[in-house]
């Protein structure tokens, strides 16, 4: 960082679960590519994966996840696209997350990317009802990306200067564009919108689901405490009742120990010893 506030132009260095992510992707994008192009029949390689109504509605589950990898066989852009939208922005958060928590957020935005188009689909049966690429995951990704980091200055395109705050509108503003031009966004466009739920509710430290559940938690623990306590006496004298834990063993106050033992014991004779 040059100054507060600010992210020099080096670029990121991607942690272990981005780099998985990055060579997963390029790996699928570029088998994926010669296969359709180049060998016969090879766009079943493509049906397989990708999420489509038909495919969900037979409990081919797998697919919400495995189209994610996928991306256009017909132009390179959108493969380059989208290894340039997760690398300079994931690893900040990779960081920032640990491995574990920033594969679940992928794989949380992905899912719930496909079921937002898969939505639309069934809803206005004209719509188109095969879905891939990681367009949701971008989205999420920009949307966590100015939840974590909201005063920090990122290079939008190299060169254009923008708060994170900021990037989570322009990400919001890129969903709606892809209403306008649905042939770019081959994951549908109602996806990059489940991005930004999932980015809504899952980013930040703690995310908006943890701070939830935490304060549900909370509430349950002092209602069980409330409800379950019990006053018990203490048997010091003029002392108040006392309240016990719920479910526990009465607990007595026993007077005595070693201070009355050495009462009862007389002093002895030779005092050389005694400090």
């Amino acid at each position: 960082m040059s100054g507060p506030g600010q992210v020099t132009m080096a670029l990121p260095r991607p942690g272990p679960a981005l780099k998985v992510v990055l060579v997963l992707i390029a790996a699928v994008g570029l088998f994926e590519a010669i296969v359709v192009n180049h060998v016969g029949g090879g766009r079943a390689f493509m049906t397989w994966l990708l999420c489509s109504t038909e495919g969900v509605r037979h409990y081919q589950l797998w697919r919400l996840v495995t189209s994610g990898l996928l991306t256009s066989p017909d132009s390179f852009n959108h493969l380059l696209f989208t290894l340039l939208g997760l690398y300079f922005l994931s690893s900040e958060l990779e960081r920032r997350w640990g491995s574990v928590r920033f594969i679940r957020f992928l794989l949380t935005s992905i899912i719930v990317g496909n079921l937002f188009s898969l939505a639309v689909a069934t809803l206005f049966p004209n719509s188109p009802n095969a879905f891939f690429g990681a367009d949701a995951a971008i989205a999420a990704i920009g949307v966590a990306w100015g939840r974590e980091f909201p005063d920090l200055e990122i290079r939008l395109f190299f060169f254009l200067p923008v708060k994170g705050r900021i990037l989570i509108w322009i990400a919001v503003g890129f969903a709606l564009l892809g209403f306008v031009y649905p042939s770019s966004v081959p994951a549908g466009p109602a996806a990059p919108f489940g991005g930004i739920v999932v980015g809504l509710f899952l980013a930040g430290t703690p995310s908006m689901v943890r701070t939830m559940y935490l304060k549900l938690r909370l509430k349950s623990l002092a209602r069980r405490a409330a409800g379950g306590s019990q006053a018990e006496p203490d048997l010091r004298p003029g002392a108040p009742p006392r309240r016990g834990r719920a479910n526990a063993p009465p607990l007595r106050v026993a007077y005595g120990g070693l201070e009355e033992e050495l009462k009862k014991r007389k002093p002895p004779k030779d005092k050389r010893y005694l400090n």
